[in-house]
């Protein structure tokens, strides 16, 4: 079935197809009378404006690709509202697309976007090499939210892992406690311990590895990373034994959907304002034409959400 044309409304209006264009576009040379009888008839045969063919003829489109790196991951939905906000106030329309969490489907996924020369990509946690999103940067403006890129073509808005980390370990040690874990979830992320280690010595407190948050452990607070949910290291201290915050108080490296309604504290960069941030500079960099300067580099510091899981201790 073939989509109506601007020739279907023009015959349907009984007007020429040259004032069709002109409503379609909003010009303020058309009377009231036909221009209410040229959108009845658009409506009736339900037509749409080809976007895509218009922006090609004036050399943009309106549009923004979105790549996510995987749409399982929840945290995902939360940047997504920051980009999609700010795209709505700039009048941009966004085409999302993901890789599956499979490096060579992001790698197909990112050339189909390519291949509809849309204005500009927003890359959501990449997983990509380097070198692929810079040789996609030089076809088009390119941001990355997520994941720090070293090119002179390339935005990037990152949270500050280390700050999220030092920041957890400061309120701890805040509340009393002297003896924290770390657990990591499988975040895949080899600095944390590393930073783990240097919060603590930053807060006065001499690392131990004895100090383990599992049954018979000695540790009274925990520092959790890789957790999507914000509830996965409260159900796996749940499941070993722990008294949350009673035993045990937690918090969870991460902006976690999840966090709230389970009640679990989080320390994060805000996931909507990364999100909105990303999205902010790709669109400025498409306003300037593209033009060579170099990438901006935005970190977000990170805001402690204190909830249900974490109490004061005393010894």
């Amino acid at each position: 079935m073939s989509h109506p044309t601007l020739e279907d409304v023009a015959a349907r209006a009984g007007v020429s197809r040259a004032l069709v264009s002109l409503v379609m576009r909003g010009s303020p040379k058309v009377g009231k009378e036909r221009r209410e009888a040229v959108l009845k008839a658009a409506d009736e045969l339900g037509y749409r404006p080809n976007v895509m063919a218009r922006g090609l003829a004036a050399g943009r489109t309106g549009m923004a690709g979105v790549l996510a790196a995987d749409l399982h991951d929840p945290l995902f939905a939360s940047v997504h509202d920051g980009m999609a906000d700010e795209a709505a106030r700039r009048g941009v329309r966004l085409l999302l697309a993901s890789g599956g969490g499979r490096p060579a489907r992001e790698r197909a996924a990112l050339g189909e976007l390519l291949d509809l020369r849309l204005d500009g990509l927003l890359l959501a946690s990449p997983r990509i090499a380097a070198a692929e999103i810079e040789r996609a940067a030089a076809g088009c403006p390119v941001a990355v939210v997520g994941r720090p890129v070293r090119s002179s073509r390339v935005d990037c808005v990152t949270g500050d892992d280390a700050a999220a980390v030092t920041t957890a370990v400061a309120r701890l040690v805040e509340l009393g406690h002297r003896r924290i874990a770390c657990m990591d979830l499988g975040s895949g992320r080899s600095r944390v311990q590393q930073v783990f280690k240097t919060a603590l010595e930053d807060a006065g407190l001499a690392p131990d590895p004895d100090v383990l948050w599992r049954p018979g452990g000695t540790a009274t607070a925990v520092v959790a990373a890789g957790d999507a949910t914000g509830t996965a290291a409260l159900v796996t201290l749940y499941r070993a034994g722990c008294d949350v915050p009673g035993d045990v108080s937690l918090v969870v490296l991460g902006d976690a959907p999840g966090a709230e309604a389970g009640g679990v504290t989080t320390v994060a960069a805000p996931a909507t304002e990364l999100g909105g941030l990303a999205m902010a500079a790709l669109l400025d960099r498409i306003a300037d034409g593209g033009a060579a300067r170099e990438g901006r580099r935005v970190t977000v510091p990170p805001v402690l959400t204190e909830r249900a899981t974490t109490r004061a201790f005393t010894p």
